[in-house]
């Protein structure tokens, strides 16, 4: 009798099978992606159900951009000091600027359904207003400015310089 090669044998027979079914885990295919990661597309079917390639199921798409994300700047005038901002504003406003652009007193003195008005005191006492739709670019002395959005009451402005 072979009792101690038959006792071998199935001690091999029990440790081949360990290492087929796998160590651990949930019993889910290893697809190298780490703890916390969004889960595979791909599922597989197990082969007791007798399906034999797996399938590719659906992923949503991430959501795209809103062109109208929003200004760079929010609401912070004080952004504007360099020349350079996009602000959003719903109701008349002071913004400073440095006074290299020769611009002082810079105000949005009014916010309607179709346009903004921008006025300033400008080098040697003139005043300067200027109204513009959505789209619309202009300047004052050294400051330029454009209205990107008009929605709701609220203007999304960019200003530049040269």
């Amino acid at each position: 009798m072979n009792t101690s090669r038959d006792r071998v044998g199935v001690g091999v027979t029990l440790a081949v099978m360990a290492v087929l079914t796998g160590c651990g885990g949930s019993g889910g295919q290893d697809d190298g992606s780490a703890e916390g990661a969004e889960p595979s597309s791909t599922s597989t079917p197990s082969r007791a159900s007798g399906a034999s390639t797996p399938t590719e199921t659906e992923r949503p798409s991430a959501p795209s951009p809103s062109r109208t994300s929003g200004p760079a700047d929010g609401t912070d005038v004080g952004a504007c000091f360099d020349g350079r901002c996009e602000i959003a504003l719903s109701k008349p406003t002071a913004i400073k600027v440095d006074s290299r652009f020769s611009v002082s007193d810079l105000r949005v003195t009014k916010i309607t359904a179709d346009s903004v008005v921008l006025q300033s005191s400008g080098t040697g006492g003139t005043f300067l207003s200027t109204s513009l739709g959505e789209g619309g670019t202009g300047i004052q002395n050294d400051l330029g400015f454009r209205v990107k959005s008009l929605d709701g009451g609220t203007a999304v402005l960019e200003f530049f310089t040269d």
